[in-house]
């Protein structure tokens, strides 16, 4: 169920496209019960709950990278600026060490009592914001997610791989793992996706 109480890991804090967000994870100085390392794991599907045209809709993802920053490595070389300048070099989300993850932007849903409602899996034409709250999705609504009329479907794929890049094949496997798990009478056309996948990534190795 798509709820406040569902973990919040973190906030946005920029974009690389209008379908790859960065998101600041929280830690013990921005919340009292910081998210553990758990909750935003290679592959966690999140979700970002924004207003839209007087209607509630949940814009869904998945942790594709992180990245750890430690603004104070590298400041004993050469300055680009004079110190009282140097601020307009270090934005204030990496003036301490931070934990960052890409999120990889799949699709969007309605949501209506909690409940995902009219799922698709394209470009949402509205794009997140900058301190966006980013939380968990819970593994019953990743299911639902991906259960359009009456079939599982990943029409995402691509972008996926366009996206997460050398990443892309653990991150779909794991997806399609999980699905065969809780739809068994999927595993035929999930399997069919896998072999493709698969047979992507050889034809970028040769």
């Amino acid at each position: 169920m798509i709820s406040e109480e569902n973990m919040g890991i973190g906030k946005i804090i920029g974009s690389n496209s209008h379908v790859d967000y960065v998101c600041e994870i929280y830690d013990q100085t921005m919340r009292d019960n910081p998210p553990d390392p758990t909750d935003y794991e290679f592959g966690q599907f999140v979700y970002v709950k924004k207003e839209i045209e007087e209607s509630t809709r949940s814009f869904i993802g998945v942790i594709y990278d992180t990245q750890i920053v430690d603004p104070d490595q590298g400041r004993s070389g050469p300055r680009l600026a004079q110190p009282e300048e140097q601020d307009l070099f270090y934005p204030t989300y990496v003036d301490e060490k931070r934990i960052l993850a890409g999120i990889a932007l799949l699709g969007h849903a309605k949501v209506k009592d909690g409940e995902l409602s009219d799922v698709e899996h394209s470009i949402p034409r509205w794009t997140l914001e900058i301190d966006d709250v980013v939380r968990e999705l819970p593994d019953e609504d990743m299911i639902m997610f991906h259960d359009i009329d009456g079939e599982v479907r990943l029409e995402y794929y691509q972008r996926m791989v366009d996206i997460a890049g050398p990443f892309a094949e653990e991150i779909l496997k794991k997806i399609i793992n999980q699905l065969k798990e809780e739809r068994p009478e999927e595993a035929d056309a999930l399997d069919v996706i896998r072999k493709n996948l698969e047979w992507q990534t050889r034809m970028r190795e040769v």
